[in-house]
């Protein structure tokens, strides 16, 4: 069983704003093609489990979904709040703001005064009369904005190496099935592989094989814990040489083989 692929944006929109669904019934683990998700939330309490995290839901929290992670609900309240889906291409204005979501995190509190949800209310209501998608764009900016100055986020490193060091994650992103050495998204990046890794270490405090590598992993314990597939198909999808060197790479990163892992989450 492979996980999940959700579409909930159709194909000739950038932006759809929605309320959360009042239901407490468990999702199963899936993922979303194509664009990022926030979520906020100002009633509800629960469990989300995004990758390989789990979060608690409270009132007044906040989540950020990059495209490809694997999330699921478990609410034990009704969850009240707003969720925004949105394609990059929509932010094409706004690159320092789409450059600065790399260092938000996963879950992140909302303080109750912020006036926040009054502008999620009006950005609901503007998408749902049908408003022309220039003004759809400055509302998800100014929600961004807001939402970046509320998360925890380095505010210390030069935008350039920002806008570079998302670049390469989102490369990452896209084709860390086929591509796994540094040097190989340098050269589609113009650096050299030294520049790249000064970049990542700037931005995240990590090499660039390490970034590669841990992205890897994330997809590597998505298909351990939310399929049925085999170690050996995993060690396939995800372009091993074979299966021994897959276990010899997820072990090296959690000091756990992949069937040990597994059973630890089941």
């Amino acid at each position: 069983m492979a996980i999940d692929f959700k579409k909930k944006i159709q194909d000739d929109m950038l932006i759809k704003v929605s309320r959360m669904k009042p239901v407490i019934k468990p999702t199963k683990p899936h993922k979303h093609a194509g664009y990022h998700e926030l979520i906020f939330l100002f009633k509800g309490s629960g469990m989300h489990t995004i990758d390989d995290q789990k979060f608690e839901v409270k009132p007044y929290t906040g989540f950020y979904l990059k495209p490809g992670q694997v999330h699921c609900w478990d609410f034990s309240q009704i969850p009240e709040g707003f969720v925004i889906l949105f394609k990059e291409e929509v932010m094409a204005t706004y690159t320092e703001t789409m450059n600065n979501l790399f260092s938000m995190s996963v879950q992140f509190n909302l303080p109750e005064q912020t006036g926040l949800f009054t502008l999620l209310e009006q950005f609901y209501d503007d998408f749902k009369a049908w408003r022309d998608n220039k003004i759809l764009q400055a509302y998800l900016n100014l929600t961004l904005l807001k939402t970046l100055a509320l998360a925890d986020k380095n505010t210390s490193v030069e935008p350039s190496i920002i806008a570079d060091f998302y670049a390469f994650k989102k490369l990452v992103n896209d084709h860390f099935i086929e591509l796994r050495q540094a040097s190989q998204y340098a050269e589609q990046m113009n650096l050299s592989v030294k520049r790249l890794n000064a970049i990542c270490r700037s931005a995240a405090q990590s090499s660039a094989i390490d970034i590669i590598k841990e992205r890897i992993l994330i997809e590597a314990k998505n298909l351990i814990t939310h399929t049925t597939l085999t170690v050996s198909e995993i060690a396939f999808r995800l372009n091993f040489s074979d299966v021994s060197n897959f276990v010899k790479f997820f072990k090296s990163l959690t000091a756990l083989t992949p069937m040990e892992y597994r059973a630890g989450t089941r």
